[in-house]
């Protein structure tokens, strides 16, 4: 709990003080290395995924790429009924 509450509180420093602009891909999430100048690697589309690669040893955490925009679902067009 209290690694999820820092990596949280990272996350929105970084993005507060505009470093998320380094996000860049359209997946839903990011890997933060810290140890190399704060780059984000976001090419994750799932949490577990990016979790793998940030696996204990490595200097990096996981959040959400606020770059990310979901693909948006086609509308569909409203069905008329015939009146008699």
């Amino acid at each position: 709990m209290r690694r999820l509450a820092f990596a949280l509180a990272t996350a929105s420093f970084v993005i507060a003080t505009g470093a998320a602009a380094h996000a860049s891909g359209n997946h839903p999430w990011c890997m933060v290395i810290q140890d190399l100048g704060d780059g984000w690697a976001c090419g994750f589309d799932t949490f577990e995924q990016c979790r793998e690669e940030a696996r204990p040893g490595n200097t990096g955490f996981c959040t959400s790429n606020p770059a990310y925009q979901a693909p948006t679902k086609p509308v569909r067009a409203a069905k008329h009924r015939k009146h008699a």
